[in-house]
């Protein structure tokens, strides 16, 4: 369990009044290598369904020497409305963890209309950017199928941006 101490280092963090290295260092556990701490803390706060402890503990998994390991975590993340860190999962998904088990989380986000990331200001084209890269990285035929079926949304925003990213595909 995180102590009070890691919490505030978190948010030490995030406000740049720590650097990365004295936070590692400060930090009662060694976040590199201990998935289990990682995972129990994201668990945790995915099931108090609290937007505060889930935004606080979701950098946890940057720490990570592999956040592959957190597929899992990351794809129910996509898709749960209590944060406000989608963007930066999509992104990391499709950096350094592009995973086809991730392809049904990205259905049911373009099935919401992006509803759950309002707080993001962003229409849906710019928002359809991030899953579609997502699903480029991916590059299953189920994600290229996924992106081809969007081509024919209702929302402008995301069946522009699916058929701008297949374009990219077949050249």
């Amino acid at each position: 369990m995180m102590t009070e101490s890691d919490k505030q280092l978190l948010i030490d963090l995030e406000y740049g009044r720590v650097t990365f290295d004295n936070f590692l260092k400060q930090f009662s556990v060694d976040l590199e290598s201990d998935n289990n701490f990682i995972r129990t803390e994201i668990e945790a706060a995915i099931q108090s369904a609290d937007a505060d402890r889930i935004q606080m503990t979701i950098p946890l998994i940057w720490f990570s020497a592999d956040i592959s390991n957190f597929i899992d975590l990351l794809n129910e993340l996509l898709i749960n409305p209590n944060h406000r860190s989608h963007q930066v999962i999509a992104k990391n998904l499709q950096d350094d963890a592009p995973s086809p088990t991730t392809v049904p989380f990205v259905r049911k986000a373009l099935e919401t209309n992006f509803d759950y990331i309002e707080y993001n200001g962003s229409d849906s084209y710019a928002i359809a950017k991030w899953f579609s890269w997502l699903l480029y990285s991916i590059g299953t035929d189920e994600a290229i199928n996924l992106m081809k079926e969007y081509c024919n949304s209702t929302d402008e925003g995301i069946a522009n941006e699916m058929r701008y990213r297949l374009n990219k595909i077949k050249h």
